[in-house]
């Protein structure tokens, strides 16, 4: 069955929370294994909103995908600084930079506009019909991004940011060496200098 990240976003913030907590009896939410409402500042920044009520089928976020895939929204940089751990807070802006390149989660990050909230569902569709209905009866649009190039892009995103960690550890050990190098000459001139007198 196929799998994906579905971004609902609506024209009426009312209405996120409206949707999620209708989700919630609804048959629809047989197809939904996990979501949140998140919100997206003025400043692009993506959070959980006060009374944004965290849902994912028979458990709740912590314990899901989900909390990986909201935090991915912060784009590249805030999983270099480590947000993509499930932490809900990032610059967007990179995202949307990120989106022009081609990213999955940027591009699904841009379709959030800044000042409103959307909901992040993971879903499992053998057919799409019954959200998309679900959706439009709430004035709210879906954008879906298979799961599997979701977390194709996580893993890249992880890799980097443990290659620039890596790299960011080797320079730092290389400097301390040449400091230490440098005070070691330091050290030896200064005792020349007062055996030559």
């Amino acid at each position: 069955m196929p799998n994906f990240l579905a971004i609902v976003t609506f024209p009426d913030d009312a209405e996120a929370f409206k949707a999620l907590s209708d989700l919630k009896s609804s048959p629809v939410s047989a197809v939904v294994t996990a979501s949140a409402l998140v919100q997206r500042d003025a400043d692009g920044r993506v959070s959980i909103p006060e009374g944004g009520d965290e849902y994912a089928g028979d458990g709740y976020l912590g314990g899901s995908l989900i909390g990986i895939l909201v935090g991915a929204l912060g784009g590249p940089l805030g999983m270099l600084l480590g947000w993509g751990a499930g932490g809900l807070i990032g610059g967007l802006s990179d995202a949307d930079r990120a989106a022009d390149q081609g990213s999955v989660l940027a591009s699904a990050a841009s379709s959030i506009p800044p000042g409103h909230n959307a909901l992040v569902l993971q879903t499992s569709e053998a057919e799409t019909a019954s959200l998309d209905h679900f959706v439009s009866d709430h004035g709210g649009t879906v954008t879906r991004l298979p799961l599997e190039q979701v977390l194709a892009e996580l893993e890249a995103q992880q890799e980097a940011a443990e290659a620039a960690r890596d790299a960011a550890k080797q320079a730092l050990r290389e400097e301390r060496k040449q400091e230490r190098h440098e005070k070691w000459d330091e050290r030896i001139s200064a005792l020349k200098a007062k055996f030559t007198k």
